[in-house]
């Protein structure tokens, strides 16, 4: 999850995945699942799925360069 420029609202969350088994799952699919983990306000309001998330060489999420894939992607679900 990064968070990307929102017009209305400065900034929105967007999630950035990577599936298996050619599986493709909607914006819907995400938000309702983690709708029962988290607060309304942290669902993601928009999906872009990848190939691989992108990682460091400590094995955690590269958010910056998982932001600028976000950001240079058109806008999935």
């Amino acid at each position: 999850m990064v968070a990307t420029p929102d017009d209305r609202w400065g900034s929105k969350v967007t999630a950035v995945v990577s599936t298996r088994g050619g599986k493709r799952p909607s914006l819907e699919d995400i938000q309702e699942e983690a709708r029962k983990h988290i607060a309304g306000y942290k669902l993601p309001r928009e999906l872009h799925i990848v190939d691989e998330v992108p990682r460091g060489p400590n094995g955690k999420p590269d958010y910056k360069t998982a932001l600028a894939k976000a950001l240079s992607m058109e806008f999935v679900a």
